[in-house]
């Protein structure tokens, strides 16, 4: 007898940070994870999360002015940054693990030379406020923060020392790395909005402090890191650090003055273009919550870099050298030709992910992606709407096999069913013929657990489960006389394997059914099941590791000459979701089909990315529309007749129309055509054929007396 192992299935919550139950861990990780909402590696690492990815898309199919506007969505300076960013959306390009990254900033400074005529600013603006906003410093930072005030519908002054706005874009950066005349272009949307710009003005001298405050519903300092020292030396509720810095809470950028926000150089120090304009946008948005009575910190944290969702493959050494580093000692590179710009469109990944919302009926039919259903379960658990939700998930883990990140958005939803049976609120009143079913396969008149005739106990038992009978009670027998034949000692035990309660969440039930068949394997010194159905070798695998369990295919590919009958058939072969794992069974019955003279025609989703029959997770009586399209989708891979190793899988095949066999029948009956057209038997008649098997079972002789 095998020694105790220990079970790969824990009926009970597993605990983790704080004891959260499972599916709340599940939920959670989904939602820091998950790339489905994004964002791309460039948008993540740009401060101002402009949407590279896309505007390069654009670009890539010439349509220049869309991918133009799409910059300005986030940064109306496409030009100023073209030329001086420093291009930290490049640095942790996907396509990096290739050659060397998308030339993403090099594209937008294309973009904004391209554009003809004046720049087409977008100067859509929300409805006046009625409030006013005293912006000081027209550095870069001052302008994208006076920008956004003034869309939000706020009456706008820049406050500038100079004679002439643009601080380090102007004063700074020589024009062989910034000509004037895009910083003039990029910068005449301030004069576009309607902002009143005041320059020649010195807070402290020209206007105090004081009086700015006392004008202004809000004032943004934005002073840069010499204004700073001027500005703390005025005191008036200003403070400084030993660096010189304005002193100001890094989430809000408060001051120490009700009202007077600071941002920029001023409070960071010298930082790059790019950083400033970030810290301009924060500080206006505070001004704005400021202004509107809002949370100054709800869902905000502190400007560090956000964490990547798309990882390299490449060592960091590796990706350092295959990036362009950022130097702004330089002159200006040459600037783009068209041709280039679509050769690095068509580089570019498009690094969107979506790949389980694609390649799921229901994922598509319920969310843009899984972190919708993550938020549901965590926020909305008892409403119909989640419940019906977690309930109508096939739980076949297509999810995972193709996400980047190894998520299962059912096992989620398989925790999220357990924590509803735990609350009184699972299964659904629906469910009740399949708890009637499972009931049905572990009382006594439908089970059995038989040494083989003539023998006391046996090594191995034929685990028939509820479906093969219940549809094909002498083929059944067949599988069983080959098994006993080959496999002498072979018993057979008739139980269900508890998959149905399991996936309604009855965590109770299925635990008992489980230690029921170890018991009765136990008595009669069975060490191996030998299954017919793929989602009973799936669940007893996992929920009885004490015993071996392996398929009836896999033992009998190989052995098991069936009768070369279907010379010149052609099938494609409906692989069960639940063989993931288990590619040596998809293989045996291959071996079977070719062994009976038949030709397979392969389909994309087979093996490793098999896809559910449209029956799986007990969907059909909670949502039976989605049920049956998950079906048809399936059957639509092959205008050809579709052989199963899964009665279910056949019935649910068959149910839309789909011309689909049992493997058994394809095999074993004379007109496998007609009966690939013959409806599967009714409910009656399942229950008759699962007493008709057991009867058969128990008449047998030992195989030397027949």
């Amino acid at each position: 007898m095998a020694q105790p192992a220990e079970r790969l299935w824990d009926p009970k919550p597993a605990n983790g940070p704080a004891d959260q139950p499972r599916y709340v861990i599940a939920a959670r990780k989904i939602l820091e994870t998950c790339r489905g909402e994004g964002p791309a590696n460039c948008v993540a690492r740009c401060p101002l999360h402009v949407d590279g990815r896309a505007y390069v898309q654009l670009a890539k199919e010439g349509r220049f002015r869309e991918a133009l506007q799409k910059v300005r969505e986030e940064l109306p300076f496409p030009g100023v940054l073209g030329y001086v960013c420093d291009h930290p959306c490049e640095l942790h390009c996907k396509r990096v693990d290739d050659d060397e990254p998308v030339r993403i900033r090099d594209v937008k400074r294309f973009l904004a030379e391209w554009e003809p005529g004046e720049p087409e600013h977008l100067l859509d603006m929300a409805p006046e406020r009625g409030k006013s906003v005293a912006v000081v410093g027209a550095g870069p930072g001052g302008l994208l923060a006076a920008h956004d005030l003034r869309r939000k519908g706020y009456k706008v002054t820049v406050f500038e020392r100079d004679d002439q706005i643009g601080g380090c874009l102007v004063n700074r950066i020589p024009e062989w790395r910034l000509p004037q005349r895009v910083v003039e272009r990029d910068l005449s949307v301030i004069e576009a909005l309607g902002i009143t710009v005041r320059t020649g003005v010195e807070i402290g001298r020209s206007l105090s402090l004081d009086e700015l405050r006392e004008g202004h519903d809000a004032v943004l300092l934005l002073v840069g890191y010499a204004g700073a020292r001027r500005l703390a030396d005025l005191g008036k509720g200003l403070r400084r650090r030993a660096s010189g810095v304005l002193v100001a809470d890094p989430v809000t950028c408060e001051t120490g003055i009700a009202g007077v926000f600071a941002a920029g150089d001023a409070v960071s120090g010298p930082a790059t273009v790019i950083t400033a304009l970030a810290l301009g946008r924060r500080v206006a948005e505070s001004a704005h919550r400021f202004l509107a009575g809002e949370d100054l910190r709800s869902g905000r944290q502190a400007p560090i870099p956000q964490k990547l969702l798309w990882g390299l493959e490449v060592s960091e050494e590796e990706r350092r050298s295959r990036t362009r580093q950022p130097v702004m000692l330089t002159p200006a590179n040459e600037p783009m030709t068209e041709e280039e710009v679509f050769a690095e469109g068509e580089r570019c990944l498009d690094c969107e992910c979506g790949l389980c919302v694609q390649d799921c009926e229901f994922l598509e039919a319920s969310c843009e992606s899984p972190k919708d259903l993550a938020r549901m379960v965590l926020h909305d658990f008892e409403s119909p709407e989640t419940l019906k939700m977690m309930y109508s998930c096939n739980i076949c883990a297509l999810c995972d096999t193709v996400c980047p990140e190894d998520l299962d958005t059912g096992a989620m939803l398989l925790d999220a069913r357990r924590e509803a049976v735990r609350r009184g609120l699972g299964p659904l009143p629906v469910h009740k013929p399949i708890v009637s079913y499972f009931n049905a396969g572990i009382s006594k008149a439908f089970t059995l657990i038989k040494s083989e005739p003539g023998r006391q106990r046996s090594k191995r038992l034929f685990f028939t489960g509820c479906a093969l009978p219940a549809v094909a009670p002498a083929n059944t027998r067949v599988v069983y006389e080959e098994l006993r034949r080959h496999y002498p000692g072979t018993g057979v035990l008739m139980y269900c394997c508890g998959a149905p309660v399991e996936l309604l969440g009855m965590d109770e039930e299925f635990e008992k059914a489980s230690e029921e068949i170890l018991r009765q394997a136990e008595a009669v010194g069975a060490e191996e099941l030998i299954t017919a159905c793929p989602d009973c070798s799936h669940t007893l695998k996992s929920s009885v590791p004490e015993l071996k369990v392996r398929t009836a295919w896999e033992l009998l590919a190989g052995v098991w000459q069936p009768p070369r009958l279907r010379e010149g058939a052609e099938v494609a072969v409906h692989d069960s979701c639940k063989v993931r794992g288990q590619l040596d069974v998809c293989s045996s019955v291959r071996t079977l089909l070719d062994a009976g003279g038949a030709a397979v025609e392969e389909i994309e989703y087979n093996g490793e990315k098999a896809r559910c029959c449209g029956f799986g997770g007990m969907i059909y009586p909670v949502d039976p529309e989605l049920s049956q399209k998950v079906t048809r989708r399936r059957g639509e891979e092959s205008e050809l007749p579709m052989v199963t190793y899964c009665a279910g899988c056949r019935m649910a095949l068959k149910g839309t129309g789909k011309e689909s066999i049992h493997i058994l029948d394809f095999l074993l009956d004379p007109d496998w055509e007609s009966k690939s057209r013959e409806k599967p038997p009714g409910g009656l008649a399942r229950y008759l054929n699962r007493l008709r098997t057991k009867w058969d079972f128990k008449r047998m002789k030992p195989l030397e007396k027949r």
